[in-house]
């Protein structure tokens, strides 16, 4: 394969991981303002469930983070590598 035919497989790969990533975080983004909504006008959820609920969210946020990093910095190296 030549290298022309490598660099336009790699942008084009990078272009739909992009896509993902954003497409991801905008998921979860969503899904976070309707889960503080629910929180804050929720009368049966008591106080100990939320600040759980809310923990949650912040290491579900933590590990997306994690793997969105990744991602990048693996395809920065394939990059180099082409």
């Amino acid at each position: 394969m030549n290298e022309q035919a490598k660099k336009e497989m790699l942008k084009v790969w990078k272009s739909g991981m992009e896509a993902y990533m954003k497409m991801t975080t905008s998921v979860q983004e969503q899904g976070d303002k309707l889960l503080d909504l629910m929180l804050q006008q929720s009368e049966v959820i008591e106080d100990e469930s939320r600040k759980l609920m809310r923990e949650w969210v912040s290491n579900a946020k933590e590990i997306q983070k994690g793997y969105m990093e990744s991602l990048q910095e693996n395809i920065k190296k394939i990059e180099e590598m082409l």
